[in-house]
């Protein structure tokens, strides 16, 4: 699977350098045990995902030919669904809808 990092990226506290380093060791499969991914659906229903990165070192993800495009980093669990949450206020709420893709749409590096 490979991963593209939305430019209006959110983190819970990493530094700007350390993010870098993170992004970085991700794109290349490093092993990061303590890291979660926030995503845009891998599949068509759904707002966000969070994910347990070295769930995408196993070998069926990596035979996964699909694109993950990654909007938040997280150090632990509790701190991706803390993100979730203001990534969902950031966006806010239009005609009853949440527009998640909208928001991030044109932030792809």
């Amino acid at each position: 699977m490979r991963f593209i990092f939305s430019k209006k990226l959110y983190s819970d506290g990493f530094s700007e350098k350390k993010l870098k380093t993170v992004r970085s060791q991700i794109t290349y499969g490093k092993i990061k045990i303590g890291i979660y991914l926030i995503t845009l659906p891998l599949v068509e229903d759904g707002i966000l995902e969070i994910y347990w990165y070295p769930q995408f070192l196993q070998p069926e993800y990596r035979k996964i030919k699909q694109e993950a495009f990654v909007v938040g980093i997280a150090k632990s669990k509790e701190d991706a669904f803390s993100l979730v949450e203001r990534i969902v206020k950031d966006v806010g709420v239009s005609d009853n809808r949440l527009l998640i893709n909208d928001y991030f749409k044109g932030w792809i590096i």
